[in-house]
């Protein structure tokens, strides 16, 4: 099936999954969204006050701080941001909020979001049990050569950290093993955030109504072969309009980005 691009351009390809993926304790990444949505704490005072990152130096920490504003606290719009602070809030399982943070990174950094939908997400629906750097890896030399028109200067040793960091940080997540193969642990969202990403994949392309030719649709985890019936069952809830022609899937929104998460977990 053809996927549909847009236009929708969230920044450069950067090498931020490396900082990311070097985190001890991805944890820490749920308190710094909660400490900017809060009245009383900031990132800021995460980050340099408490250390919460356990970071040595103030040039690790300032390099955090900016990675971190960059990958989960940048906003299409208003209705994105108030999205992500009912979200991350007391009410919402932390499993839940784990997926989240890759839809979150996603939207806001591009390598990313390649690499999660082109090699990740192809590797866990191909049936195989694993998946290692070397897949990353491939995919990125073959990247680089069709797009020399990037400039992207990345040495062999940049390709093999961002490869190694990608898969530490969806092991961090709970998506992966944290052995040195790194097998596939299931993915199933819950009722919740098969809603949820209908809302995210509106914000990254407000003009695509069909969700099975999304962009972003591989990183939902919902299986093609059963997402018509998983969406006629939620769309009967009342959570947002379905259309189904057998050709396409649209999607009508009826709640506000605000509202929504009132009306899934309350």
């Amino acid at each position: 099936m053809e996927i549909t691009h847009t236009s929708i351009d969230l920044g450069d390809y950067n090498t931020a999954i490396n900082m990311i993926g070097g985190l001890k304790d991805c944890s820490v990444l749920l308190k710094a969204i909660d400490s900017y949505f809060s009245q009383t704490d900031s990132v800021q005072e995460l980050i340099h006050q408490r250390n919460e990152f356990n970071l040595r130096t103030e040039r690790s920490r300032n390099r955090i701080e900016r990675e971190v504003q960059n990958g989960f606290l940048q906003f299409i719009n208003d209705d994105h941001e108030k999205l992500i602070d009912a979200i991350f809030t007391d009410r919402v399982p932390q499993k839940d909020k784990e997926l989240v943070l890759v839809w979150q990174f996603a939207l806001n950094n591009r390598l990313f979001r390649d690499i999660t939908t082109q090699v990740f997400t192809k590797t866990y629906y191909s049936g195989r049990a694993s998946i290692s750097k070397n897949d990353i890896i491939a995919y990125l030399k073959e990247f680089l050569h069709q797009h020399e028109s990037l400039q992207l200067s990345w040495s062999e040793n940049t390709i093999t950290t961002l490869s190694t960091k990608y898969l530490n940080f969806m092991s961090k997540l709970g998506f992966l093993s944290t052995g040195r193969i790194k097998s596939f642990i299931p993915i199933r969202p819950s009722s919740e955030l098969q809603v949820l990403f209908l809302y995210i994949a509106k914000l990254y392309a407000p003009s695509i109504n069909n969700i099975l030719v999304h962009e972003l649709l591989p990183i939902s985890f919902i299986s093609t072969d059963s997402i018509h019936d998983r969406y006629k069952k939620l769309s009967l809830k009342g959570y947002f309009h379905m259309n189904y022609t057998g050709v396409s899937l649209n999607i009508e929104l009826i709640h506000s980005y605000k509202g929504i998460c009132d009306v899934l977990y309350n």
